[in-house]
């Protein structure tokens, strides 16, 4: 789990897909480029040409590759992994449509159906662990459901883990480059001005986005 464990309010039952997320337009220039392949390292992400240039599409609409359902699951769980605090969450900033969209635009297509299995296999366990569909689970079944397969603990195994481990890459990243993402969890300086090669830092010096 990330962000010290902290999860977004519990959500209703049938929790509806927040739709539609509003996303920001925005060209992939150099300085953002340099950015976004300085985040993708990050998150583990290798970025080609392809995938940088996806990003310039803002997701809107319906989903391009995934269903409703398996759009409305990647929300919660994205939610899940990056909730809202002092700063916008993963669900606010449309990081669900995001990996939508790189799915469809930048994925080949076994890995494509690989995701969407992984997304099945959550499912099938919060049926057969809490009688109800992820996204209608109480926070704390949900929570602990994440620790399990974080941790590749049964019901999970390894390769749930691995799934887990690349689906909370892909939130990283539509995350970090969002708006809110850059902007306000990130320390974001349009013109930093002049090169300082030693600063002081502490536990709370924020990384830059660029």
């Amino acid at each position: 789990m990330n962000r010290g464990e902290q999860g977004p309010r519990e959500p209703a039952a049938s929790r509806a897909d927040p739709d539609p997320v509003q996303a920001a337009d925005a060209q992939v220039h150099p300085a953002r480029r340099s950015a976004l392949l300085r985040i993708g390292a990050l998150c583990g992400l290798a970025l080609s040409g392809d995938i940088l240039a996806a990003v310039a599409a803002p997701p809107r609409g319906a989903p391009e590759l995934l269903t409703r359902d398996e759009l409305a699951l990647t929300g919660v769980l994205a939610e899940l992994i990056i909730p809202q605090t002092d700063t916008p969450g993963a669900l606010a900033v449309g990081a669900h449509r995001t990996i939508d969209h790189l799915l469809k635009a930048c994925v080949r297509e076994p890995d494509q159906a690989a995701f969407r299995a992984g997304l099945a296999r959550i499912e099938q366990v919060a049926l057969a662990k809490g009688g109800k569909r992820f996204g209608a689970l109480s926070h704390a079944r949900q929570v602990a459901l994440l620790q399990a397969i974080d941790n590749g603990a049964a019901p999970f195994n390894g390769a749930d883990q691995g799934f887990f481990r690349q689906l909370k890459g892909y939130v990283a990243f539509a995350y970090y480059t969002s708006e809110a993402g850059a902007s306000k969890e990130l320390a974001y300086l349009p013109f930093p001005g002049g090169f300082t090669g030693s600063v002081k830092v502490n536990r709370s010096t924020r990384t830059w986005a660029l």
